[in-house]
């Protein structure tokens, strides 16, 4: 049976689509607006991606999830166009639609989400985010027979509203940016000295009973100015907002980040006490902060951890999928097979005709090579110092880049993250995050849970941060990504080429975009983006492109161009036709 999930109605749109509980496609609405998080935008984008990977049609969809159920806010919401699933669906569904989406509650919409892709046949869960429908933090346990909550926690003690509010006291929040992961990164140059007014109650989160605000339509907005307020009077001398002093705020930072950390602690805790098991899995928007999911997997108070790459909301429309594809097995005896996600491309990948319109790009110069030649000349130019976007295969899910849309660079000169950090507009002591050979992990990490998605820090062993030195971040931790074979053949291959040449099986990877910007989806975004930069190389599947014909193998001599080329003005055979008579599927696996 397939099952269509989508997320609509606020933020972060998305789509995934299930065959008895097996996940086949999942897509994110932003990667194809270009609006970061698409804000009030419908997925019909991304339901077609979904429909169009798997050779699926809206006719063979046997039942529509959402991961929201509108009904359950309190107070209701008005009435808005943004909140009509007919909006949120492709004009080749039916109307009235047939079958009629079955709503799921957001907080068990994220609960699923873990569960179901961790491949436990039971665990504890957390859920931790800014809000759902009534909840702001959950626990819950999961099992063969479904996931019942066992506790919940209310809007006006939310974790993730009290974090961004902390956010935005230390001016890390943009009209096009939000701050969370700033706020993560900051808290490393501090020290936890600010008084921050989380407590705990009835083992779960709570805000300090003389800030507490009451349940109403806004709640959200009035937590946060009663936080502000509270800041602006114990935090002195400074003041909030002040984007241009932002290093100011280092021990604000690491005293917001100790207090979520202590917040979740707790919610583990009281996980295992409620349920007995001995494996947790944490999601919601807050579970992306990897310094946290550390310090939970740090704890020893379960044996076994599994952290979503999609935490977030866009990973409510693959757990409300789930949950309605598990209770239809349940009361048919139907199959449910859930994927146990493992890695994260399940986005959609360029076809034929995608590579080969991007490849007309006027002051493009490309080239084919086999691929060994690819892997190593793209490896050789990392250790002179080329920065390369790396655009192969399927995209990634989550906010990560993980060696399907990233740009890659030599991790062992610091003098590369200045490089960095100024073609993407990042502040500069922001981490930069390694991709590193799962076999050889443990001899540079020593980290409580090995991550394929770059969503538990780990530190760098001392004894190879002068290997290392572009990733390693101030307080000696890295975000890494470890890269098995099975799973990313190609990019695991390019990281042990670059072993090869350098002892070091570590390559800086950091996501394929420029500031505010959601990661490259399409050939056209890579090559638009790698333009528009400094960037100097570009894998697009089999091909290798720069802007300096210099760069490519064989120089010169051996490219052809893009517009330009096709039009003669070079002597040479444009790469589109070169492109649509020799691309091929097979090459472009990521």
């Amino acid at each position: 049976m397939l099952v269509l999930g989508i997320n609509f109605g606020f933020h972060d749109p998305s789509a995934a689509l299930l065959e008895d509980g097996r996940l086949l496609a999942m897509a994110e609405q932003e990667r194809f607006s270009r609006r970061k998080r698409a804000r009030l935008e419908m997925p019909i984008e991304a339901v077609r991606s979904c429909l169009r990977q798997a050779g699926a049609r809206a006719a063979d969809v046997a039942a529509i999830a959402t991961g929201w159920d509108i009904d359950r806010f309190e107070p209701a919401l008005p009435a808005a166009p943004h909140l009509e699933l007919d909006n949120a669906l492709p004009a080749e569904f039916d109307r009235p639609l047939r079958p009629k989406a079955v709503p799921v509650a957001h907080h068990l919409s994220h609960a699923a989400s873990a569960l179901w892709s961790s491949g436990f046949d039971e665990a504890a869960i957390v859920v931790v985010d800014g809000q759902g429908e009534r909840e702001s933090s959950s626990i819950a346990y999961g099992d063969g027979d479904g996931i019942r909550t066992l506790a919940s926690y209310p809007v006006n003690a939310s974790l993730g509203h009290f974090y961004r509010a902390a956010t935005q006291y230390a001016g890390l929040e943009t009209a096009n940016s939000r701050g969370e992961g700033k706020l993560m990164g900051l808290a490393a140059y501090g020290r936890a000295r600010e008084p921050m007014p989380l407590v705990t109650e009835d083992g779960g989160p709570a805000i300090a009973e003389e800030l507490r605000v009451g349940h109403t339509a806004d709640t959200r907005t009035e937590m946060r100015d009663a936080l502000l307020s509270f800041w602006r009077r114990t935090a002195f001398p400074y003041l909030d907002g002040q984007h241009a002093e932002q290093m100011v705020y280092a021990n604000f930072a690491a005293s917001a980040q100790a207090a979520l950390e202590q917040a979740l602690l707790d919610l583990a805790r009281h996980a295992r006490d409620a349920t007995r098991s001995r494996r947790l899995v944490v999601a919601g928007g807050v579970a992306q902060n990897c310094s946290a999911n550390s310090r939970i997997a740090a704890s020893g108070l379960f044996d076994e951890y599994y952290f979503l790459p999609v935490a977030h909301d866009p990973g409510v429309s693959l757990g409300a999928a789930l949950q309605v594809a598990h209770a239809h097995a349940r009361a048919t005896g139907g199959a449910f097979t859930p994927t146990r996600i493992d890695h994260a491309y399940w986005g959609p990948g360029p076809d034929d005709a995608q590579l080969a319109q991007a490849l007309r790009a006027d002051g493009l110069h490309v080239v084919r090579v086999p691929e060994t030649e690819l892997i190593g000349h793209v490896a050789t130019a990392m250790t002179e110092g080329r920065i390369v976007g790396w655009c192969s295969g399927r995209a990634e899910i989550g906010p990560r880049a993980l060696g399907a849309r990233s740009v890659l660079a030599d991790p062992r000169s610091r003098e590369i993250v200045s490089r960095l950090n100024r073609i993407k507009g990042r502040e500069i002591w922001r981490p930069l995050a390694p991709s590193v050979l799962a076999e050889r992990f443990d001899t540079y990490f020593d980290a409580p849970h090995r991550s394929p998605f770059m969503n538990v820090s780990a530190t760098v062993r001392p004894e190879v941060r002068s290997r290392v030195p572009a990733v390693v971040h101030v307080d000696g931790t890295a975000r890494p990504q470890s890269v098995d074979r099975e799973h990313s053949p190609r990019y695991w291959s390019l990281i042990h080429r670059f072993e090869e040449l350098t002892g070091v099986p570590v390559v800086l990877n950091t996501s394929f975009n420029l500031a505010g910007e959601p990661i490259v989806n399409t050939p056209a975004d890579a090559v638009r983006t790698f333009l528009g930069s400094e960037l100097d190389l570009l894998v697009l599947g089999p091909w290798l492109a720069a802007k300096d014909p210099a760069l490519l193998p064989g120089g010169p001599a051996a490219a052809v161009t893009g517009a330009a080329g096709a039009a003669g003005a070079t002597g040479t055979v444009g790469a589109a036709e070169t492109a649509e008579a020799e691309v091929d599927h097979a090459s472009l696996g990521g």
